[in-house]
């Protein structure tokens, strides 16, 4: 039976580390696994990852950057995680259409002026989706400082070089749409990796045959 999972969050939270860690323990269960990342996981996605992403890319209009990165999701659920979840392989994303309501909607770089309806964009990824939905999103919670010392180590994108006020945003916004979200629950990332990655496998672990 498979199951498609999303970990969500601020940038610096861990998706991409936590998502890998969750592929091999579910690959040594004997699960079919497939680890896919928004934007991305498809050339055109790819693409859009680059563009959207890239510092060289400047500022956006949020409508602009909601349906780019619906344009990426749209091909990754048709292209990629559909036929996949289809096939009985169970799917670990990084980032769904939460990232698009917190970081287009509730949290736009431009300090909220710009902001985007929430209900529209529910609207817009419902359509990218239609029946193809998760069946649980994970948001990882992390404080904004240690999120951004996370950061150092690696070249900040578009998105990560925007200030510590927007971060604080962001972070405020996934807590507002994980309670808003019935797929949804809240994991504390701000612990040490190996108890973010078990408090993970309990929560799988109830969704599993």
């Amino acid at each position: 039976m498979s199951r498609y999972l999303v970990l969500e969050g601020p940038d610096g939270c861990g998706k991409s580390t936590q998502a890998r860690a969750l592929c091999e323990w579910l690959g040594g269960l004997g699960h079919r696994v497939l680890h896919v990342r928004e934007p991305g996981s498809t050339p055109v996605g790819e693409a859009l990852r680059q563009l959207l992403l890239s510092p060289r890319t400047g500022e956006l209009q949020p409508v602009a950057e909601a349906l780019l990165f619906s344009a990426a999701r749209a091909q990754l659920v048709a292209d990629v995680i559909a036929p996949a979840v289809r096939a009985g392989t169970t799917v670990v994303a990084e980032r769904c259409w939460l990232s698009t309501v917190v970081y287009q909607g509730i949290a736009p770089g431009r300090g909220g002026g710009d902001a985007l309806d929430v209900e529209w964009l529910l609207d817009l990824t419902r359509r990218v989706h239609g029946p193809v939905l998760p069946d649980a999103i994970f948001v990882l919670d992390v404080p904004p400082a240690l999120a951004a010392a996370r950061r150092q180590a690696r070249a900040g994108d578009r998105f990560e070089a925007r200030g510590d006020g927007y971060h604080d945003r962001v972070r405020a916004g996934f807590l507002r749409a994980a309670a808003g979200e019935v797929r949804a629950a809240v994991v504390d990332s701000a612990w040490p990796f190996p108890s973010v990655q078990a408090s993970l496998r309990a929560l799988v672990g109830r969704l599993l045959p």
